[in-house]
């Protein structure tokens, strides 16, 4: 008995130190690129029609407006929904944490049933969709003769409670959105959308 013990508890160290040197690294940007991604600049002088328009690309995102500041030119909007976010490292530790409450429950002829619990609700939780929130700031400001609009994301990811349906009010994960086509996607729809108001 102490002999698998061993083994499995062997096992488990190993796979996971491979899954932390195998981390992927990305590239790091500067806090000048970071602006960049998140600022575009409109040929127009026309301030409060930019900021009607960055409102509307924002609810026809699916975003909430949770406050808007008119003469700051401030907007945060806030977007809710389920999705999947599965940390693999969790899964492979639970499935491990699996698979030795089995081979003890069949090793003790079930009698070590009762530690299969707690493992299969934390893959159960880990395997399900979470609850994400998209957190976007919009600061609109006159730049000369045109308007500059930037934009800032963060997504939250809120931890489900193991094996219930409540959710955990602080997030498990936050993450700051840099991908310059989430922006670039933004930036286009408040094109549209100025586009239309001029109609």
């Amino acid at each position: 008995m102490k002999k698998l013990h061993s083994i499995l508890l062997i096992l488990f160290f190993m796979f996971f130190s491979t899954l932390s040197s195998g981390a992927s690294s990305f590239k790091k940007l500067s806090q000048l690129e970071i602006r960049e991604v998140q600022t575009h600049i409109y040929d127009t002088s026309d301030k409060q029609q930019v900021f009607k328009a960055t409102i509307n690309a924002l609810q026809d995102e699916g975003f909430s407006i949770v406050n808007i500041e008119d003469e700051l030119g401030y907007i945060r909007a806030k977007k809710e929904f389920k999705g999947r976010r599965t940390d693999k490292k969790r899964v492979t530790i639970y499935s491990l944490q699996l698979a030795y409450a089995v081979a003890c429950s069949v090793i003790t002829y079930g009698a070590g049933s009762s530690y299969l619990i707690a493992p299969s609700m934390h893959l159960k939780n880990e395997l399900a969709d979470k609850t994400v929130i998209i957190d976007t700031n919009a600061n609109i400001e006159s730049f000369g003769k045109q308007t500059k609009v930037r934009l800032t994301m963060v997504e939250k990811v809120l931890e489900n409670a193991d094996g219930y349906s409540y959710i955990k009010s602080s997030p498990r994960k936050v993450i700051r959105i840099y991908t310059p086509l989430v922006y670039q996607g933004f930036f286009n729809e408040i094109d549209k959308s100025i586009f239309y108001e001029k109609i």
